[in-house]
């Protein structure tokens, strides 16, 4: 496995977060099926 198919396999494998309910730094809302969205606090 190449070093960008590890990275995107640990991205990947990230919880959704309460420090991160929007998703835009883990790529995982909190809700299931919601589209990650960047807000104020990621700028």
């Amino acid at each position: 496995m190449d070093t960008k198919n590890r990275v995107e396999a640990v991205i990947k494998s990230f919880e959704p977060s309460i420090d991160d309910p929007n998703g835009s730094y883990t790529g995982k809302p909190l809700k299931k099926g919601e589209k990650p969205v960047q807000d104020s606090d990621d700028l």
